[in-house]
């Protein structure tokens, strides 16, 4: 190569790095990815404190990685390169076996966040179990694929660390409370290895395991027994792909999602965020048709939804502080309580303490998965 032909391709090459880059900050900026179904990072603001601190790089990294222009083309790109070499992992995911892709959630469970977390959890449970016995409070901590389907991940796969923060938390917990969605869900899978427990391209579990769990948490609090011939069962859709499959830029193996009837019906009906926005159903079929099929439970997440049961009458009014994988779950429970509240701290600013001593709540469940639990910073509002 010459002295000609070395500038050459080192102009066109600082051109394509200079051109992409200011592309990116010159374009409009996009608050969020359907694809990925998540908001991204927005250019952050200067000052003085995060100049010096740093955090204005990270944040700016940050920025420059979601807005680059063309990002979902270069990540589909990225992705099928390193399937083609052969490559089981890629962006912190698993290609796992029967078409399975399993997050890894490498650091999640040993940052200080995670271990801030238990202490906020084991605060809050023993601040409630001065209002509420055993049998009237819970903590379920759902385990994430990596965990219950070891079997899936590639032979060479890093060992992780969520079996052990998950003991950490109920050792955190008052006696009683520690509800163990871990072994129904490895029982489950020990004795029907095909059982499907969690979606192929998404990090949500599927609704016959949330059913499993909900039958050990009905039996272990003395409410009641449940069975499957309760409920009847339909898929209202087979093509869902989800949030990690979106993640890689690729198409994953679709999913079904399905939805289980009482085959007894009750009337309820549901307040969203203490407003007059009231529903009498917890489906939202509109959202079939668009690449966020998760929402078909609820319409996706709010600060707070009421559901209240008129002819229930059992004299019981139940609290699930959540994430989204009790949006499966919750509905299970309305043939069993007057009143079912779902709360996430993520999405509601008020006090946690102030609406459970003004709702005359019976019971309280407290829900979240693994990894989400261990990196979810507005656990701090609980105490509050």
């Amino acid at each position: 190569m010459n002295k000609h032909q070395s500038v050459y391709i080192n102009t066109i090459f600082l051109l394509l790095i200079f051109g992409f880059t200011v592309a990116t900050i010159i374009r409009p900026q996009r608050e969020r990815s359907e694809t990925e179904n998540r908001s991204l990072e927005m250019r952050p603001s200067i000052t003085w404190d995060s100049l010096i601190s740093g955090k204005f790089a990270d944040d700016y990294e940050d920025y420059l990685s979601d807005q680059f222009i063309l990002r979902d083309g270069w990540i589909t790109l990225k992705t099928a390169v390193e399937r083609a070499i052969l490559k089981q992992e890629t962006n912190e995911v698993y290609f796992g076996r029967d078409g399975y892709l399993i997050e890894k959630h490498t650091g999640a469970f040993t940052s200080d966040t995670a271990r801030q977390n238990v202490q906020r959890i084991s605060a809050f449970m023993q601040k409630m179990s001065e209002t509420f016995d055993a049998d009237h409070l819970s903590c379920i901590i759902v385990p994430n694929a990596v965990d219950v389907l070891a079997d899936k991940l590639p032979a060479y796969a890093d060992p992780y660390d969520e079996e052990l923060y998950l003991s950490q938390i109920r050792d955190a917990m008052p006696e009683g409370v520690w509800v163990d969605s871990s072994e129904v869900l490895k029982t489950r899978h020990a004795e029907d290895p095909s059982s499907q427990l969690y979606y192929r391209t998404d990090h949500h579990w599927k609704t016959d395991s949330a059913f499993r769990v909900f039958q050990s948490w009905l039996s272990q609090k003395k409410i009641a027994q449940a069975s499957p011939d309760q409920y009847s069962v339909t898929s209202v859709t087979d093509q869902f792909e989800g949030t990690i499959a979106s993640k890689l830029g690729i198409k994953g193996r679709a999913d079904s999602i399905e939805r289980y009837d009482p085959v007894v019906p009750f009337d309820y009906y549901l307040i969203y965020n203490q407003s007059d926005d009231i529903r009498n159903s917890i489906y939202r079929d509109s959202y079939l048709d668009t690449k966020d099929k998760y929402a078909y439970f609820y319409g996706g997440n709010f600060g707070l939804i009421e559901a209240k049961m008129p002819d229930a009458q059992t004299g019981r009014r139940l609290l699930i502080i959540k994430d989204s994988y009790a949006h499966c779950f919750a509905p299970f429970t309305y043939g069993y309580f007057d009143e079912v509240d779902m709360l996430d701290p993520r999405y509601y600013n008020a006090s946690v303490s102030e609406l459970i001593a003004g709702k005359d709540y019976t019971d309280v469940l407290f829900l979240f998965n693994a990894a989400g639990f261990a990196e979810e910073t507005a656990i701090a509002r609980l105490l509050v």
